[in-house]
Formats: structure tokens, sequence, C-alpha cells
């Protein structure tokens, strides 16, 4: 039973009393907290509406923002399930100096130090030193 219908039960019992507002100062107040009854069981109706509302238009928004996560970071879920079965492994992405592609190499191939390009099919070695010949990789030391 909501609110509304309870005031419509409780202002039937008024009426059924035979209470008349404009006589007895009791019947007077009991007549006014049935008006201010009906108004808030009027105005929770109202708010309930607008719940609704607005919880409708919180599914669409949440369905439209699951469809904009899907389309952005589909690629990278793809990209991610690449390296799903490589357990705790190191990885480091290098350009090949022939071609540029971006290469992803493991520790095995740093080992080797021999990198095979599967984009353009070339070999290079790998080196560790940097361009001011330090094969430390921090700054000189004078």
């Amino acid at each position: 039973m909501t609110i509304s219908e309870k005031v419509a039960y409780i202002q039937g019992l008024y009426d059924g009393l035979g209470l008349d507002g404009e006589k007895s100062g009791q019947d007077r107040i009991l007549a006014e907290v049935l008006d201010v009854l009906r108004e808030v069981g009027q105005r929770l109706e109202d708010v309930d509406a607008a719940m609704d509302g607005f919880d409708e238009e919180l599914d669409a928004l949440g369905d439209a923002v699951s469809d904009l996560e899907d389309a952005v970071f589909d690629d990278e879920d793809e990209e991610d399930a690449e390296f799903e079965d490589v357990d705790d492994e190191d990885f480091f992405e290098i350009p090949c100096p022939t071609c540029g592609e971006d290469l992803v190499v493991d520790d095995e191939a740093l080992a080797a130090g021999v990198v095979d390009c599967p984009a353009c099919g070339g070999k290079f070695a790998l080196s560790f030193e940097d361009e001011d010949g330090c094969e430390c990789g921090g700054p000189d030391e004078e």
C-alpha cells in the first residue's frame, strides 16, 4: 500500500466518523494533518517517478559508456592478450635499425645479443653502449 493509499484510508476513517473540522478543535487539527499527509504523499510519488526516470537515464548512460569503453579499449585488450601466457619475464621494446619496426625482446634475446626482425627479416646485434661510449648506462664521470 502506497503512502497516498494509506492517507486516503485515514481520510475515509475521518469522514466515516462524521468528524467536522469546523466544529471541534481536535477535528480541525486532524483535518489539517490529513491535508499535510496528502501533500507529502503526492510529493513522494512525484519524487519516486523522477527517480524512476533517472534510473532509466543512468542505465542508458551506463550502456553508452560501456560501448565506448569497448570501442576505445578493444585494441588494447588484443595487444595485452599476446602477453597473457608469459610468466614474469622481462620484455624490452627496441626499434629495428633496418626498418624501424618496434620489436619486443625478452631476456633470452638480450643474453644472445642478436635479434631477428620479423618485419624485414634482418638480423642485428644488440649493443649496450651509450652514444658517448660508456657501457654503464649512466652519466660520464670525469
